[in-house]
């Protein structure tokens, strides 16, 4: 038997899917960040939606 898929997997998967995704960025520094990390600290990060090509 098989496992059922990871909360991770199953993210991949929608992303995989989409036209676009979203990454964090620092507004300081300009780093990547993760968007739950820029969602948290909104006065120093931003969340962005990036279109694939």
């Amino acid at each position: 038997m098989s496992a059922p898929p990871t909360l991770n997997a199953l993210m991949k998967a929608e992303q995989m899917k989409s036209k676009s995704f979203k990454v964090g960025r620092s507004a300081k520094t300009g780093r990547f960040t993760t968007v739950k990390k820029a969602t948290q600290r909104k006065s120093t990060h931003v969340v962005e939606t990036i279109k694939k090509k």
